[in-house]
Order: C-alpha cells, then structure tokens, then sequence
C-alpha cells in the first residue's frame, strides 16, 4: 500500500502539468469539452489531479496486493474449510489484475464524462471500481481451490452484485486502502 502511495505521489508531484494537460486534451476531444473545460478551469486542477491519483492508487493496491493475497487466503481456508490447495502461479495472478486494471482505463477514458453527471457519477465509480476488481478478486479467492474460470461462470450474478456493494468501501477514507483485502474476506 505505502509502495502504490509513494510511487504515485512522486509522479503526480514531478508530472502534474503534464497530467492536467493531458486531461484537458483528451476532454477537448469529448462531446460537450469545451464546457468541461470550462468546469474543470473553474473547479481547478488541484482536485482533478487529487481524484486521478486517487484512482491511481486504488488500482495498483489491487495490483500490489497479488503479491500476498494468496497468504491471506491460505489462512482463511486453514481456518475455516480445510480445502485442499492447488499450486499458483503468481505471473498469472499478476496478469489477471493488470487486465482487470486495463479493463477499468478501457471504459474511464471511454466514458469520462458520467463523471460530471450528478448521483450517476457515484454508481459510475462504484461499477468502475467493480470492473477493475471483479476477475482478480475471483481469482485471488478461488485459484487455490478450484477452476477460477468455472466458478465465475457458476456464479457470475452473485460475484457482481457482492463486488458491486463492497466496493462503496472505496468511498470511505483510509479504509479504502484496504478495500481491496475486505472485499478478498
């Protein structure tokens, strides 16, 4: 966590005008830019930049998180099911959350402007925010113990609706940074 914190935070130190320039490229291309230029130009580029590393953040949280999760997981099965462990290739866990992450920019930069519509901005982020994290959390829960592909199949509609609701954790400050390992839980 402190990793994704401080590797994001000397980023958008060293590369914020670069960044807020970025942005208001890009917005110059989306239907009705020009007003959310006009809008962000207002609101300043202090909270854009503070909600993209935000995002930044959470995002490679879930990244990082590969690289434990199955610990976490392991002590749960211990406690609780007793079920036998497969082996895990972490690559493969690594690479199930870059796509997930990849997955989330896909459709951030494709639909930007939900973001300045009030209320459908907040289930906006959330369903992002699920996006971003429903194939690694499956992964990360059930590689051990079965075929993670066959049990999403299996129970696609219940994963999507628990990850819908857990991610309001991402709402809250400082416990957002652990969203990722409550959802896991």
């Amino acid at each position: 966590m402190f990793l994704s914190i401080f590797f994001w935070g000397v980023v958008f130190y060293f590369f914020s005008n670069n960044i807020v320039s970025l942005v208001h490229s890009y917005i110059s291309y989306l239907p009705f830019g020009e007003s959310i230029n006009n809008i962000l130009s207002s609101v300043g580029s202090t909270i854009v930049l503070m909600f993209l590393y935000y995002e930044a953040v959470i995002l490679s949280i879930g990244v990082f998180s590969s690289f434990f999760v199955d610990k976490i997981t392991k002590r749960i099965n211990e406690k609780y099911y007793n079920l036998p462990v497969k082996e895990t290739s972490l690559i493969e866990g690594i690479w199930v959350s870059l796509k997930g992450v990849l997955n989330f920019l896909i459709f951030f930069i494709s639909t930007f402007y939900l973001f300045f519509i009030p209320v459908v901005n907040i289930f906006y982020q959330v369903f992002l925010f699920s996006l971003a994290i429903k194939k690694p959390l499956v992964f990360d829960s059930s590689v051990l113990f079965c075929d993670y592909k066959e049990f999403e199949k299996q129970n696609n509609l219940k994963i999507w609706s628990l990850i819908f609701v857990t991610s309001f954790i991402y709402f809250i400050p400082l416990l957002s940074f652990f969203g990722y390992t409550l959802q896991l839980i």
